[in-house]
């Protein structure tokens, strides 16, 4: 078909005319909404763009040497969420003032957080001395995943029960399910 043919049918269709095979003898064209294309090819590179930086997304987690045994176990806990989601973990221990002189007691914070994630984490960056934190890197094992719905064992208030008289020995914890899970 000669190219003044092609234009004429295009512009009748309400079409632009665009070559897709300029190589080729003779050059290959297709009629098409061209600004629709273009829109829709954006959109998919930006969806593009968007699957990729949730694949390598890092989360930090802050600590710090002086930390009690049941807060490094909560930290453990989201540590373990952002891994189940996928995400990169960098776990930080910030020191301030004299707690510098004992990189030690930082490390073993670090040692104790890693065995807890273990089973779901693999060691990316080993423990590593960066101006006043010491840091280390951790990545999802593969295959890992957050399960679909949890159940959240809730302890009962027992001031509330002292207060009323009732005995605290006979309370039972109860389980329901958590409020995003439940909407």
């Amino acid at each position: 078909m000669q190219r003044n043919e092609a234009l004429n049918l295009a512009q009748e269709a309400g079409l632009d005319l665009v070559e897709v095979g300029p190589d080729q003898n003779p050059p290959v064209v297709r009629m098409m909404d061209y600004g629709k294309f273009k829109f829709d090819q954006s959109k998919r590179a930006k969806e593009a763009r968007k699957a990729s930086r949730a694949t390598s997304e890092l989360k930090k987690v802050r600590l710090t040497p002086k930390i009690a045994e049941n807060d490094i176990q909560q930290k453990t806990k989201r540590v373990l969420g952002f891994l189940q989601d996928g995400a990169k973990v960098q776990v930080f221990v910030r020191f301030r003032g004299r707690e510098q002189a004992h990189p030690e007691i930082a490390m073993d914070v670090l040692r104790r957080v890693a065995t807890g994630v273990a089973e779901y984490a693999r060691l990316e960056q080993k423990p590593v001395m960066e101006g006043r934190m010491l840091s280390m890197m951790l990545a999802p094992r593969a295959g890992i995943s957050r399960p679909a719905s949890k159940a959240v064992a809730v302890e009962p208030r027992h001031r509330n029960r002292r207060r009323n008289g009732e005995s605290t020995e006979s309370a039972e914890t109860e389980t329901r399910e958590p409020v995003a899970q439940s909407v």
